[in-house]
């Protein structure tokens, strides 16, 4: 019988069992007799901001394209004579994959044949296929893909961001890279990637739904050995990421086919992790449902005002030497916009949250967590981030019955700094 670390939903009772198998594989199962569905997610700690590769056999150091962990992702669910998404959809099955600023996940989601899904997951991404075709081929539908978001205001505006934040931390860059750096890359140092950064020690997989732990337990190690034959396992030596305090500059405008103006106001922050930044995370929503939501008079005004339309939203965003604050919305009006959004963060530092909305938001946040916490996405989320910031799947349910107003207050006054405050805006063309 395998040894587990079960962790345990105080409030609905649900488990998740988690164990490292003998190839160093992380294993997270969350049974769930009551789910029609069952879903699985093979993924890899490798993302967009892996941009330096420390080789698993040579251990020589050395930088790789930007965009090379989104590459490979488009190239592991396409074997010789197969594509995966083709075959999981002749199956009846919902299956696909991404990549993002940390992580690359590959997944399905099945009624009744998830065994045979496991095996087809598994057997797909550990069947690396890289030829100088079908490498030269992919180029160029990844870099359709780039110019698309080139154009979308969204992707736009918050990469732009993102580097006006930055001046070294590889976040500044978009997680597909851009054609010149894709153009770099080549089957070898996909393989390369491949060898090193999707070694099992490095590598995660998770089931949900009703399923027997030990059953799953016994059919992975037998896939493992079925597909992992010689293949070397160590812990992956990342890249150091050096990035000062300081933001890189203050603003950035970008112009595009729109009808209405679009803005992210920034706060770069010290890095935070663990279950810090999993309060912290807990502290931005109350923030967002407080000061931010439809309900707030902070929005009344603005929308009384003329200066927007939409719901702005306030975020937290963190990773690997990396956190921010992201305050985004359409707006009519960016200047009234930015100037209001000052003000009223002036306001918020000198009085505080309103005492009576923070008590109000504060049960809602908490209701929200235990709803939450019974749908795949919450779990499966919640276990992926922590593999990635290594904290316990249920830290939030606990956390959020501990958050204060003098937190929500301490977070506004140390955090949102507005020497380290970054304004991206994405104008209609032919305005200033």
């Amino acid at each position: 019988m395998s040894r587990f670390e079960v962790e345990i939903n105080n409030i609905t009772q649900d488990k998740v069992y988690k164990t490292v198998l003998k190839s160093g594989l992380k294993l997270f199962i969350c049974p769930r007799k009551d789910y029609t569905k069952k879903m699985g997610m093979f993924g890899t700690v490798f993302g967009s901001i892996d941009n330096e590769l420390v080789d698993i056999e040579t251990k020589e150091r050395y930088k790789v394209p930007d965009g090379i962990a989104h590459f490979l992702e488009h190239k592991l669910f396409e074997q010789e004579n197969a594509n995966a998404l083709d075959v999981f959809s002749k199956m009846g099955v919902d299956s696909n994959a991404y990549t993002s600023f940390d992580q690359t996940v590959y997944y399905f989601e099945t009624a009744d044949r998830y065994e045979e899904c496991l095996d087809k997951l598994i057997d797909f991404v550990s069947s690396p296929y890289f030829t100088d075709q079908n490498v030269e081929k992919e180029k160029g539908i990844i870099a359709q893909e780039i110019k698309m978001y080139e154009d979308e205001p969204n992707s736009v505006v918050y990469y732009n961001l993102l580097r006006s934040m930055y001046k070294n931390h590889p976040i500044n860059i978009d997680i597909a890279g851009t054609v010149e750096t894709i153009n770099k890359i080549d089957k070898d140092i996909l393989y390369k990637c491949y060898n090193s950064y999707y070694n099992l020690k490095n590598m995660f997989l998770i089931i949900i739904g009703d399923v027997s732990v030990e059953d799953i337990v016994d059919k992975t190690e037998k896939l493992i050995q079925k597909y992992y034959t010689n293949r070397k396992a160590d812990i992956v030596e990342r890249n150091i990421i050096e990035e000062p305090e300081e933001i890189k500059q203050n603003e950035i405008t970008s112009n595009l086919p729109i009808s209405m103006p679009i803005e992210c106001i920034g706060f770069k922050m010290k890095p935070i992790s663990g279950k810090d930044s999993v309060k912290t995370m807990i502290i931005s929503d109350i923030i967002n449902d407080v000061c931010f939501s439809t309900s707030s008079e902070f929005y009344e005004e603005l929308y009384n005002d003329g200066i927007l339309i939409s719901e702005p939203e306030f975020s937290f965003e963190s990773g690997r030497n990396f956190s921010h604050i992201v305050i985004s919305s359409f707006v009519l009006d960016t200047s009234k916009f930015e100037s209001k959004i000052k003000s009223y963060i002036k306001k918020l530092k000198e009085q505080g949250i309103n005492e009576e909305r923070f008590k109000i938001m504060l049960k809602k946040r908490q209701g929200e967590v235990i709803y939450n916490s019974e749908k795949l996405t919450w779990i499966y989320r919640s276990i992926i981030e922590s593999v990635i910031q290594n904290i316990n799947v249920y830290d939030e349910v606990e956390l959020v019955n501990d958050i204060t107003k003098e937190d929500v207050d301490n977070f506004i006054k140390n955090n949102l700094d507005f020497d380290k405050m970054c304004i991206s805006r994405v104008l209609p063309k032919g305005s200033q």
